[in-house]
């Protein structure tokens, strides 16, 4: 039998993680990536104990691990277990080893998009931006902000960018719902902001451009750092 753990509420629900040894959740620079604002870039980490039993541990963060309402610094991995990080509930489940590949899961935004096409009883043809590459793979650095230290990085496009987003969510207080596209295109990728004014490229109002490497976007309190990779 294998452990794992299951996120019940938050903006990846449905998301399955196995329990391995030294695995880390966090809001970024984490094995299990939570977007959650409430959530620190690391937040806790798996360990396993001399009798051979899981423990997650909290890294000291801000906003502590809960179990039914009580701040605790570790949660013993028992199946069944209910626990919360942030805005984020999880739960452990038991899992079969002949079912753990097809157990685990991790919900995207593409996914989920997939699944809600899938149920919608839709009369017209859905039209459905095709894909492409970006050549080279853009990479998207928050350097300022409640997101800061995470980083994204993206091998195909379009992406779509805001506080609503599916795709890339943008956890600034002050961020638009929808904020800026970013287009792969020959060599580069090019943005497309949503709603000038309120998000800008190194300091100006811009509607489209072709980012550079080290180009910065901007957003209430937030900076982002582009790069090729």
């Amino acid at each position: 039998m294998l452990t794992f753990i299951e996120i019940l509420e938050g903006s990846n629900a449905g998301s399955r993680y196995k329990v391995a040894e030294g695995v880390t959740l966090g809001r970024g620079g984490a094995d299990i990536v939570v977007k959650d604002p409430k959530i620190s870039a690391l937040h806790a980490k798996v360990t396993l104990s001399d009798a051979g039993r899981w423990t997650l541990l909290d890294l000291d963060s801000s906003n502590g691990v809960y179990i039914s309402g009580r701040r605790v610094k570790k949660v013993s991995l028992i199946p069944g277990v209910i626990f919360e990080i942030g805005r984020t509930k999880f739960k452990v489940v038991l899992v079969e080893e002949e079912k753990a590949e097809e157990f685990s899961r991790i919900v995207t935004w593409c996914n989920m998009l997939a699944e809600s096409f899938a149920d919608a009883q839709l009369d017209l043809p859905l039209k459905v931006p095709a894909l492409k590459g970006f050549n080279p793979a853009l990479k998207l650095t928050f350097i300022q902000g409640i997101q800061a230290d995470e980083e994204i990085i993206l091998g195909y496009g379009p992406r779509y960018a805001g506080s609503d987003s599916l795709d890339i969510e943008l956890f600034d207080e002050d961020a638009p719902k929808d904020a800026f596209e970013l287009h792969p295109g020959p060599g580069s990728a090019s943005l497309k902001v949503s709603t000038p004014g309120l998000v800008s490229l190194n300091n100006k109002s811009v509607n489209a451009e072709t980012l550079q490497d080290g180009d910065l976007i901007s957003f209430g309190t937030s900076v982002i750092r582009i790069s090729y990779v």
